[in-house]
């Protein structure tokens, strides 16, 4: 158990970037488990927590270009300062032939599906390149069709995360450190709740929600 012992929080990393380091360990996680290579084009669907973070750490490891999908306006406008090359609202077009239409007709190199909604997962596999990866991040409770021969054809490569691994960890709070990866547009004053509203918190995060990051106060 030694690799699980507690981290030190770096110099230059804030109580409230530290504790955003698990939600980022789960995006470091993701990319590296990733068949992403430098100079990639990288999709994102659902800007979230965990998307904008994977957003990030997809840039911080070499991708040309990210682009989101997402519709509710306040996170998208997130992925925006975040440096999305482009953001695409998918009840206002077709996010498929959008994103492959943004990255030169051929598909994202690798989908990151960040979403959870019920057509995420099979957009995402709809819309990665021939020979891409579909990476799924998000939890999905929910049974999900799916039409193999729509996209078998094209040898897509598919990947579950789950998760983080210590070294994750360790490289989450190395990119918080350096500034490769910032907290600015998903923590603010408003993030913070008291521990006695935690109930109700969750109760409301059952629902969807346009809320970026909620993080626990204690004292």
């Amino acid at each position: 158990m030694e690799e699980w012992e507690p981290i030190a929080i770096p110099e230059g990393v804030s109580s409230a970037e530290a504790a955003m380091c698990e939600p980022c360990a789960v995006a470091v996680h993701a990319v590296r488990l990733s068949k992403m290579r430098l100079g990639d084009t990288v999709a994102v669907l659902g800007a979230g927590p965990i998307g904008l973070l994977c957003m990030q750490v997809a840039r911080a490891a070499g991708a040309s270009r990210v682009f989101v999908s997402e519709p509710a306006p306040a996170r998208a406008e997130a992925a925006r300062r975040l440096g999305a090359n482009a953001v695409v609202d998918p009840t206002e077009s077709d996010v498929i032939e959008r994103m492959v239409e943004l990255s030169d007709g051929l598909g994202p190199d690798v989908v990151f599906e960040c979403a959870a909604a019920k057509s995420t997962l099979d957009d995402a596999l709809q819309m990665v390149r021939r020979s891409g990866q579909v990476m799924l991040v998000a939890i999905t409770w929910e049974p999900t069709e799916l039409l193999p021969p729509d996209w078998m054809a094209r040898e897509v490569g598919f990947q579950a995360s789950f998760g983080a691994r210590p070294e994750d960890w360790r490289i989450a709070l190395d990119l918080i450190r350096t500034g490769k990866v910032t907290m600015d547009p998903l923590v603010s004053d408003a993030s913070f709740l008291p521990l006695e509203n935690i109930q109700e918190a969750f109760e409301a995060l059952c629902q969807p929600s346009t809320q970026l990051q909620m993080v626990v106060k204690h004292g």
